[in-house]
């Protein structure tokens, strides 16, 4: 392990409490303190306590020298042993000796440990000082070491000699005091300090806490108030700011929960499919309207590939399905046939954070919108042209050349029809865009039997060679319907022209009126019911859009208009129109209004 690691493992050790670090550092900082002041103050105690003993030693040999001078002068061993035994009680004496002036002993006394002296006859020569005067040696260390001491015994001349060993006993017994009361001196200190900082800090750092505790609750909980016993500037300062704050993030998370349900909201009522992926590609959000659109269940967490494959499932050609790592473009068009069939525009963008959005719009309608479109120029202006080209072609005739009276008539006849069949084709484009723009207000209700309409609408057909029968079955008595005549005779008029016109191959054309309760009332409805071609069930699903034609071929005249204007009319009248249709067997329209008894006085009537 390197310097860095160890660094790094310093720095990324678990904090402790402020508390519990001010504590520590107060302990180190009162031990060092401690042990630096006992240091110096027990060198500066042994430096004084040893000076002490040198004097005392040296006085006390003196002494000793002075007592001893009548003995060694009479030579007197007796009275030296004596004197020497009468003075072992100095502090920390080891040995105490009398010397003639070569160094030969005279008397000497060892003093053990325990305090126990006895003579030591064994002590050979020694040697003295060579200046006579008081001399100080050191023996060993500062430990086990001892103070030897001599000191000259003169009478005029030179008597001898006394020494005095003392051990350093003292000194060190000193040194362990000055550290034992140093130690205890610390350890009392550094205990009360952390014990007062300790009840300081505590009560000091409470509404720190308590301040930590409310920024954790902020997350649950934002615009709560933090009420604390500020003791310092410091904590009110730090209150101040988390109320502060805890106001700021409720405005915010306000904000954000109004901006979340607007948007939510909009999501789930768009009809148009919204999914969107996180960066790891996993779904993480779709609206209902993508579930309509598509069919299949999606699940939080589904990888895009397998949404992808749900959904190349679900289109008519799942080869054609193009994913969005393969999208050369942003938009890209997908005709499912599950759950119905439709088409959809995909596009996708991918924001700053790697998220995937993919929005689906429904085109069905536009795509289908504008093949009818298109459809209907081409029938419209193939209805118009053929008309037309004949009215110019006659009157082209009439003008360059002359022709005998009964062919003028013939071939301004034809003129006639032709010119009628473009001012019906115009008219009723005008009659559905006027209806829909004025939405009834031009209507003109009056409660009035149904039959006369019905006879004099179906008198307009009854043309000399027609090979199609028109069969009217109604009832002798009066069947009475609030509508405006010329609008619903108009409506009629559409259905019995298109029952003759897809039966081409003639037959009969029944009219009938039935009747059914529903729940706004009872109803009366005309019924045509023709032998004509008929129409598929898929057919059926598009006849009263606008500009649809269940013939393509255009051997059947008409613009595709016919069922859109009748059902506009009818719908106006409070009614419904509803059709049934086989293909090959023939088609029933049936034109449903409100059933009005002739002395009614109907509540239409009355809004109108």
């Amino acid at each position: 392990m390197n310097v860095r690691d160890i660094l790094i493992r310093w720095r990324n050790r678990p904090r402790g409490s402020l508390l519990a670090q001010v504590s520590w550092l107060i302990i180190g900082v009162m031990l060092v303190s401690t042990i630096s002041y006992g240091l110096w103050y027990e060198a500066r105690i042994a430096r004084t306590n040893r000076y002490a003993t040198e004097e005392q030693a040296q006085t006390f040999a003196r002494t000793l020298a002075s007592a001893a001078a009548p003995a060694l002068v009479t030579r007197d061993a007796g009275a030296l042993e004596s004197l020497l035994m009468n003075l072992r009680q100095f502090p920390h004496a080891r040995q105490l000796a009398v010397f003639d002036p070569n160094g030969k002993p005279r008397a000497v006394v060892s003093l053990a440990e325990g305090g126990a002296a006895s003579l030591d006859y064994n002590l050979g020569v020694q040697t003295p000082p060579t200046n006579i005067a008081v001399k100080l040696i050191r023996v060993g260390d500062g430990q086990t070491g001892l103070i030897e001491v001599w000191a000259p015994v003169e009478i005029g001349v030179l008597a001898g000699w006394t020494r005095v060993r003392i051990d350093l006993q003292g000194e060190v017994q000193l040194r362990a005091v000055v550290w034992q009361q140093a130690v205890f001196s610390a350890l009392l200190t550094t205990a009360l300090t952390v014990l007062a900082l300790y009840l300081f800090l505590r009560l000091r750092l409470k509404p720190v806490a308590q301040c930590a505790t409310f920024a954790e609750r902020l997350a649950s909980d934002p615009g709560a108030t933090l009420e604390v016993n500020a003791r310092s500037r410091e904590v009110a300062l730090l209150q101040t700011s988390l109320n502060d704050a805890s106001l700021h993030l409720r405005q915010q998370y306000e904000a954000i929960n109004e901006r979340n349900e607007r948007l939510d909201a909009i999501f789930a009522l768009s009809p148009d499919g919204l999914v969107v992926f996180d960066r790891y590609r996993r779904l993480a959000y779709s609206n209902p309207a993508f579930g309509e659109l598509s069919s299949f269940v999606v699940n939080a967490g589904m990888p895009l590939h397998e949404f992808e494959r749900a959904m190349a499932a679900c289109c008519a050609q799942a080869s054609d399905f193009i994913g969005v790592d393969a999208a050369v473009s942003g938009v890209t068009e997908i005709a499912l046939l599950a759950p119905v069939r439709r088409l959809l525009r995909r596009e996708h963008r991918v924001n700053q954070r790697g998220h995937l959005v993919l929005y689906f719009r429904d085109i069905t309608s536009e795509a289908e919108v504008a093949r009818m479109k298109s459809e209907f120029l081409s029938t419209a202006a193939h209805e118009l042209r053929t008309p037309m080209v004949s009215v110019f072609g006659f009157v082209e005739l009439l003008l360059a050349r002359k022709y005998p009276e009964e062919k003028q008539r013939e071939m301004l006849g034809v003129i006639h029809r032709q010119s009628r069949l473009l001012i019906n084709m115009v008219n009723e484009l005008l009659d559905l865009a006027r209806i829909e723009a004025r939405v009834g207000k031009d209507f003109v209700l009056s409660l009035q039997p149904l039959q006369p309409l019905i006879s004099d609408a179906c008198a307009a057909f009854a043309l000399p060679g027609d090979n199609h029968v028109l069969k009217l079955d109604l009832p002798t008595e009066p069947e009475f319907a609030e509508f405006d005549s010329e609008k619903l005779r108009q409506a009629f008029s559409n259905v019995v022209s298109n029952a003759i016109k897809y039966s081409p191959q003639g037959g009969e054309v029944s009219i009938t009126l039935q009747h059914r309760e529903t729940a706004s009332g009872p109803q009366i409805g005309i019924a045509v019911r023709d032998q004509g071609i008929g129409m598929t069930p898929e057919q059926l699903t598009h006849a009263f859009e606008r500009f649809y034609r269940a013939d393509t071929s255009g051997n059947i005249p008409g613009t595709g208009l016919g069922l859109a204007l009748v059902k506009e009319v009818v719908t106006l009248h409070m009614g419904e129109v509803t059709l049934e249709s086989e293909a090959g067997v023939g088609s029933c329209v049936t034109l449903w209004l409100p059933r009005r008894l002739a002395a009614s006085d109907s509540p239409l009537r009355q809004a109108a």
